[in-house]
């Protein structure tokens, strides 16, 4: 097999050994190279080409756009990835311009940053995010063992999104926030915490806590495996409920909630697609035979 040479650029160097052990031990075959700025990481592409450019975005001097600018026209068919810890619609949006092939915020999920590598190297299949389908009756039992954790823990609004931010079901008084938004940023959070339960004891699924204490609200985010979440905004104030309440309930009902979604169905969306394509198909033909008697 073709060596595959990649290179990540990054000014803090603890970021580029984690990156750079990470991948060697998914494929040994990989030649990773790092170096600490744009112009370093320019100089070695005229060097010699490499097969994937990773870049973080904050950097002195030359930032991960502007780099990636110059590596576009430099390179124009080499596949590139964009890590940032500072992320927003404009620069996203400059990245997508410029054709990155993924846009990545921090903190990372390391099994996923591999798995991205490996497709954008070509070297396994893109996977596509499944799309959770459930029969009414089980989102009815969805949406009551929300209902019922609202009332015990006085929320104002919780949500059960998967790991991509699509929420699933939702109880109490809407809100203009971008839910789908805080709940694909806190997945990556859970993820994290997730691997490094993996690395402490070897449980993946174990059930994880997240909490933020905001000015106005507070916060909850409950892993339910490591396919969906569970999210609670409780309004900050003088009769709020408790961190430990919120906890014991929260677990309470993200294992319930998990007994359900075991039963649901995850098929691929373009297994979705393609069978609808073929109902569609043999409706027209029936039609068709149809006119024709």
């Amino acid at each position: 097999m073709t060596q595959k040479r990649i290179l990540i650029v990054d000014d803090e160097e603890s970021i580029l050994t984690v990156l750079k052990n990470s991948l060697k031990k998914v494929e040994a075959d990989y030649q990773v190279v790092t170096v600490k700025d744009g112009f370093t990481a320019l100089d070695q592409l005229r060097l010699q080409p490499f097969d994937l450019v990773i870049s973080d975005y904050n950097m002195a001097d030359m930032d991960g756009l502007e780099l990636l600018e110059a590596i576009h026209y430099l390179q124009p068919t080499t596949p590139l990835i964009m890590i940032t810890a500072y992320g927003s619609d404009t620069l996203q949006a400059e990245a997508h311009h410029l054709h990155v092939y993924r846009y990545l915020t921090k903190p990372l999920d390391i099994s996923a940053f591999r798995q991205i590598v490996q497709e954008a190297l070509g070297d396994r299949p893109v996977s596509r995010p499944k799309i959770t389908m459930l029969s009414d009756e089980q989102y009815h039992q969805l949406s009551r063992l929300l209902e019922s954790l609202l009332k015990e823990v006085s929320a104002g609004y919780i949500f059960l999104a998967d790991a991509h931010g699509r929420i699933i079901a939702a109880v109490g008084r809407k809100t203009d926030l971008p839910m789908e938004q805080i709940a694909s940023l806190l997945s990556s959070g859970i993820a994290t915490l997730a691997e490094a339960g993996r690395a402490l004891d070897g449980e993946a699924d174990a059930i994880s806590l997240t909490y933020r204490e905001g000015k106005n609200e507070y916060l909850y985010a409950v892993n339910i495996g490591q396919q969906f979440l569970l999210i609670l905004m409780i309004k900050r104030g003088p009769y709020s409920s408790r961190l430990g309440s919120v906890w014991y309930y929260a677990q309470q009902t993200a294992v319930s909630l998990r007994d359900t979604l075991s039963q649901s169905t995850c098929p691929d969306p373009q297994q979705i697609f393609e069978q609808a394509i073929d109902r569609a198909f043999e409706d027209e033909l029936d039609k068709l035979f149809t006119a024709g008697e």
